[in-house]
């Protein structure tokens, strides 16, 4: 049961927009500084989640355009 609930497509979608939006914040309000800290390895991190998602969401996608297609 946990391990469905982790492997969520929108559960990662949902997670890694909030980490992008929420470091990309930091990173942004912290612009003239030029220090490397936490927020941008959060924000990395948070890319590869989205991308990570992509591949099931264009899926998804497909499978309804089909589904659509043949009623």
């Amino acid at each position: 049961m946990f391990k469905d609930f982790s492997q969520n497509p929108l559960l990662n979608l949902l997670s890694g927009s909030i980490l992008l939006t929420t470091s990309g914040y930091e990173i942004w309000s912290t612009f003239e500084e030029f220090t490397v800290g936490a927020h941008h390895g959060i924000f990395v991190f948070s890319i590869l989640q989205l991308l990570k998602t992509l591949p099931e969401i264009f899926h998804g996608s497909k499978e309804l355009s089909v589904s659509v297609k043949s009623t």
